[in-house]
């Protein structure tokens, strides 16, 4: 997929309403590329892990927070349309689109 790029994005997190930790959270990105093709990825703060683990421990999802999965998960330091455009970059000169994210029929 070298070469391609991102036509549109859209960021969950600018729909929300309250303020937010831009280094400890997630949220479901939805993108199309110059193709027309549209694919789903949720990216998650390494501190967003830690969070959710804690709170699970608590809870005693994922057996106490012994695990943790996601679909379509990618990392960042920062939830933001800067570190994601670049990521999202990134993933398309590499060709690891199609490995992380999902492709949306």
């Amino acid at each position: 997929m070298e070469g391609r790029y991102t036509k549109k994005i859209w960021y969950e997190f600018l729909m929300w309403e309250s303020p937010f930790d831009p280094s400890d959270c997630n949220s479901d990105v939805i993108f199309e590329l110059d193709d027309g093709s549209r694919w789903a990825v949720t990216f998650f703060t390494y501190k967003n892990i830690e969070t959710i683990r804690n709170t699970n421990r608590c809870t005693g999802e994922c057996l106490y927070g012994t695990y943790f999965c996601a679909t379509d998960m990618v990392l960042i330091s920062e939830i933001s349309v800067e570190t994601i455009k670049a990521v999202l970059q990134e993933m398309l000169s590499s060709g690891s689109i199609e490995i992380y994210c999902s492709k949306l029929s």
